[in-house]
């Protein structure tokens, strides 16, 4: 069996994710994983298909054909080798004022100390008592061998002074169930 990673950008509209699993399913191919959600009125999201390799071509020409009905890109790559088991991670949460430059300086971070993020999840929102806008991440980062968690630990508290945010690392303690972003406001 081929593993193909297919990404999908389209307009909002019901029914999409089902025109695309029907095409999954009536070219042979088994849904395995996705991550898909709503972004400013768009519809985007990563699906991890497995098909026979003899199918390949057959569904992703099928996919590629669902931009006649509103899909703005679809595209398929073999993630061969992609799936490496269990890997160790630890949760990175960050929460302060909206600000250019806080994604790219939170993962250089990262990346200087050789770590992958698994998922990233961030928003944005009103803070109820001064309506100024916050900015939120959860991430969970893979951890690299010979990981210098203290280290890692007092790059990141560099950014968070530098850029007056919250940066917590949650190496499997107590802090939200994964996916939520962290919650510094009392309502949304």
């Amino acid at each position: 069996m081929r593993k193909l990673v297919v990404s999908v950008i389209a307009d909002e509209r019901p029914g999409l994710v089902a025109e695309l699993a029907s095409a999954v399913a009536e070219h042979g191919g088994n849904w395995l994983e996705s991550q898909m959600g709503r972004l400013g009125g768009k519809f985007a999201g990563a699906v991890l298909i497995e098909v026979a390799p003899d199918r390949v071509d057959g569904l992703t020409a099928a996919l590629q054909g669902l931009s006649d009905v509103g899909v703005v890109d679809v595209s398929a790559t073999s993630a061969e080798g992609a799936t490496k088991g269990s890997v160790e991670s630890v949760r990175l949460q960050v929460v302060g004022q909206d600000q250019p430059g806080i994604v790219r300086e939170v993962t250089r971070a990262l990346a200087a100390h050789g770590l992958s993020i698994q998922e990233l999840y961030t928003e944005t929102s009103d803070a109820p008592m001064t309506g100024d806008r916050l900015f939120e991440a959860a991430a969970a980062v893979e951890l690299g061998d010979g990981l210098d968690l203290p280290g890692l630990r007092a790059a990141l508290d560099a950014v968070s002074a530098d850029l007056s945010l919250d940066i917590q690392v949650d190496d499997g303690h107590d802090g939200p169930a994964w996916g939520e972003v962290p919650d510094s406001t009392e309502t949304r």
